[in-house]
């Protein structure tokens, strides 16, 4: 049998999100999060961005609005576009804690 090794599960999702440059947070681009856990989240959009890219990923939950940094580590093909695995940089994301809460809870 498969096991899983990853520190947190990922949870499916479909949930829109812009994508966005770490610099000048211009928009590059629309997406949508396919899967997510409390340290990545895999996202699928027509951008072309690189392994070892940081973006900036701004999604509205609820009444508040997230902003997760994260860089590029894998590229795959996806269902429409390019599917991207990406790792949270915990400490420039805002209301990351929001996020964490939202699907550990919300997304069961």
């Amino acid at each position: 049998m498969f096991e899983e090794r990853r520190k947190y599960p990922r949870k499916e999702i479909s949930y829109p999100a812009s994508v966005m440059t770490v610099e000048t947070q211009c928009v590059l681009g629309e997406g949508f999060l396919t899967n997510v856990s409390e340290n990545g989240f895999a996202i699928e959009t027509e951008c072309l961005l690189c392994i070892g890219e940081r973006i900036v990923i701004k999604i509205n939950l609820l009444s508040d609005t997230v902003f997760l940094v994260g860089e590029i580590v894998r590229t795959e093909k996806g269902f429409f576009d390019i599917l991207y695995g990406v790792k949270i940089c915990e400490q420039e994301s805002i209301n990351l804690e929001f996020f964490k809460t939202y699907i550990k809870y919300q997304l069961n």
